[in-house]
């Protein structure tokens, strides 16, 4: 009963509570029309739709902000390297872009005294400043060496295209450009970025010798883009005959009347410049016309009435000349070479050395070559009076201004006779010369003994008494050194030749050789240090019959053997492979790896027999051989080895000297700055794609040998012209017999 009614209880709290949710959910529930329901849900579509662009936007504009930093980042650090490679390629914040000098100088003013030895030029100045951000001084000229004023400072800002003047004696802020003198030097500075342009008037001497003319400006800052030079004459005057410094400039030379203009153009790196020009007057040429013809058309009424009024001052415009001497002798095996330097200079610096004249005295000399600046042409002829003379001319350029001229003569001479030891020297005798002094030296080249025997008007020196023209430019000690103060000298020597006798061309410092015996071939492995002196080919002797399969790298290089001729079992391995270039060029001792490998062949090993293992030989000095054999060892097919021949019968636990290892000459390739400073990692910086691609396409192998077997080691010291012997005897090891236990009872009792 009390179960019932329990049940009942709970049947109706459940119906009561379900009725009441009906209740509710029928309260929740309104009911509308259609179409105004499509309206609220379509009302609800658009503010879903606004909330969603709203967000989208609100994304995309984050990204916008994202992008935009970035992109400023990205400015700011391509602006960042922009001024550091503006500073490495500008470093003090200014470029010069040109620097033009015009000048004048009137010549037609002989009277004016010190005024009328001064020539001005107009300086035009063009600089470009990169940056405002901080104060930038630009030195202008040297006022130690450079006279200057009238100074005048005009910019062209960014944004601008015209110049406007600056006023740099106020120095107004808005303007920001300062002139002032610091140093010894005119700078200008600017807290301004743009163009800059500065003018100014510069002043320099003209020096005048006769009727020869100089002037320069010297000590330049910067190098001259442009220079222009006017010259004024009056109508009996000409000026001829320009030569200018450096000697690589270029001129240009236009004549008008009562002027001439030269416009020069300058090499990039001089930073002075001088130019020199004749002044040619009626005058004076037909006073020199009256001296050429005076020997000839003479009268009496000139002679009584004494000289021209220019006839003196024509006897100092020719001047006497003095000539220095230096030669160097060079005795060999039948020749002698000669190499003569002359030097002619003026008393006067009036340019009158247009040519000159001198003879060479000696049987059978030949002169090869004659060089020196300004020259023109040179000819040899026979001398006349004499065959064992010859008579050089040299003739200048008009361009040739200076009162001193130099030449360089080089001479050759035969010894067809070798038996005669008595060699006389051949010698320079210079014409139409007031006095000749000089030096000889002499220095033996190959295998010649050099004696004096007879000399005439020499005196013996010591070698440190000769001139630096000389001494400084030989890699030979001198043995004889002498000076004479008369061109009539003679020097006789005794020259004796030995016989030369042959040297070592290589060596052979090191030699591994390895060998990894199987069953039925055999892989020899060849590794060498070699020493030579431009020796082409090395040769292998002793090869096995059978050999075959060559790889051959001579210093890291890959190579090819070639055949020799006349002898078999051996090949050649080049060995002008991948060397120093440099060092290989100055005649040095190269030192060369050459690693070669190869196989053969031979019998089944079977249980016992004898194998030769014998390393190639060479026909040249070894110091160190070493050997190292890899021979079959295994618990199937164990054996006993014996050794004998050149290395003994022994074995060694462990070489006394290191294998050596292979080298290689090549070097990586880099691009590095102008200042950069290399060090000790530059060493160990591995090599660039391009060398390993160049170093694969060769097609190098090399064979890789397994680790197996047995090894044993041998070594053998200096050795020279022998065939070393190594041979392996082999035997099966015999397999112990197994003994039942009453047999080892028995043999243990």
């Amino acid at each position: 009963m009390m179960a019932l009614s329990l049940t009942l209880k709970c049947i109706l709290f459940a119906s009561v509570f379900l009725v009441g949710v009906a209740a509710d959910e029928q309260k929740s529930q309104v009911n509308l029309p259609l179409e105004e329901f499509q309206k609220l849900f379509t009302s609800a579509q658009v503010e879903e739709a606004k909330r969603l662009i709203l967000d989208k936007y609100k994304i995309d504009e984050d990204e916008h902000k994202q992008k935009l930093k970035a992109l400023e980042a990205k400015s700011k650090l391509l602006d960042n390297r922009l001024q550091q490679q503006k500073h490495l390629f500008f470093p003090e914040n200014f470029q010069v872009l040109q620097h033009t000098a015009s000048g004048m100088f009137n010549s037609s003013a002989e009277d004016a005294g010190v005024d009328g030895d001064v020539a001005s030029f107009d300086i035009e100045l063009t600089f470009r400043v990169m940056e405002s951000s901080k104060w930038t001084k630009v030195p202008l000229v040297n006022t130690t060496s450079t006279v200057s004023s009238n100074w005048e400072v005009s910019q062209q800002a960014i944004d601008s295209n015209a110049f406007h003047t600056v006023d740099t004696v106020t120095g107004k802020d808005e303007d920001g450009v300062l002139l002032f003198l610091r140093n010894d030097q005119q700078v200008l500075a600017t807290n301004q970025s743009g163009l800059f342009k500065v003018k100014y008037n510069a002043y320099t001497r003209v020096s005048k010798s006769r009727n020869l003319n100089a002037m320069g400006l010297s000590n330049l800052l910067y190098p001259l883009s442009g220079l222009s030079f006017q010259i004024a004459t009056d109508a009996s005057q000409s000026v001829k005959e320009f030569s200018v410094q450096p000697p690589s400039s270029v001129l240009r030379v236009k004549s008008g009347e009562n002027y001439t203009n030269i416009i020069a153009t300058l090499p990039l790196t001089a930073d002075s410049f001088q130019i020199k020009w004749v002044d040619f007057r009626e005058d004076f040429g037909q006073a020199k016309a009256q001296k050429e013809d005076s020997d000839s058309n003479v009268d009496t009424k000139s002679k009584q009435e004494g000289p021209e009024p220019n006839q003196d001052r024509l006897q100092q415009e020719f001047p006497q000349v003095t000539a220095n001497h230096e030669v160097m002798h060079t005795i060999g095996e039948g020749t002698i070479r000669s190499l003569h330097s002359l030097e002619f200079k003026s008393s006067s610096e009036m340019p009158n050395l247009s040519s000159v004249q001198f003879l060479v005295h000696g049987d059978g000399v030949r002169v090869t070559s004659v060089v020196g600046h300004a020259l023109q042409s040179w000819t040899v002829e026979e001398a006349q009076g004499t065959t064992s003379s010859s008579l050089v001319k040299a003739i200048f350029k008009t361009s040739q201004l200076d009162s001193t001229v130099a030449l360089k003569v080089h001479t050759e001479k035969d010894r067809s006779d070798l038996s005669d030891i008595l060699v006389e020297l051949p010698r320079i005798e210079c014409k139409n010369v007031l006095r000749q002094t000089g030096h000889v030296a002499i220095i033996k080249d190959a295998n010649v003994e050099v004696h004096e025997h007879k000399t005439f008007g020499l005196s013996r020196c010591e070698p440190s008494d000769l001139s630096s023209k000389l001494r400084l430019n030989v890699d030979r000690p001198i043995v004889l050194s002498y000076k004479y103060l008369n061109p009539q000298n003679s020097a006789v020597l005794s020259v004796k030749e030995h016989a030369a006798m042959e040297t070592l061309e290589a060596t052979i410092d090191r030699i591994h050789y390895k060998a990894l015996v199987t069953e039925t071939h055999t892989f020899h492995s060849i590794i060498m240090l070699v020493q030579s002196t431009k020796l082409q080919y090395l040769e292998m002797l002793g090869l096995p019959t059978t050999a075959s399969k060559f790889t051959v790298m001579v210093n890291s290089v890959p190579a090819k053997p070639v055949q020799g001729e006349g002898r078999k079992n051996s090949i050649l391995v080049p060995l002008l492979i991948g060397l120093d270039q440099e060092a290989a060029n100055e005649g040095g001792n190269l030192r060369t790896s050459v690693e070669v490998s190869y196989f053969s062949t031979h019998d089944n090993l079977g249980k016992n027999g004898t194998l030769s293992l014998n390393p190639p030989w060479f026909e040249l000095p070894i110091s160190v051989v070493t050997a190292h054999l890899r021979l079959p060892m295994s618990d199937e097919n164990p054996f006993n080895y014996t050794f004998s021949g050149d290395f003994g019968s022994k074995p060694l636990r462990h070489l006394d000297y290191p294998i050596p290892d292979a080298f290689s000459y090549t070097t990586a390739k880099r691009v590095v700055p102008d200042d950069y400073e290399f060090s000790i990692v530059d060493d160990m910086w591995p090599e660039d794609e391009e060398n390993d691609r160049s170093a694969s396409k060769v097609g190098a192998v090399k064979i890789v040998t397994p680790l197996t077997g047995r090894s044993f080691f041998f070594q053998r010291l200096l050795v020279v012209d022998k065939e070393l012997a190594l041979n392996v005897t082999f035997k099966e090891k015999e397999q112990p017999v197994e003994l039942s236990w009453w047999q080892r009872l028995i043999r243990k009792t």
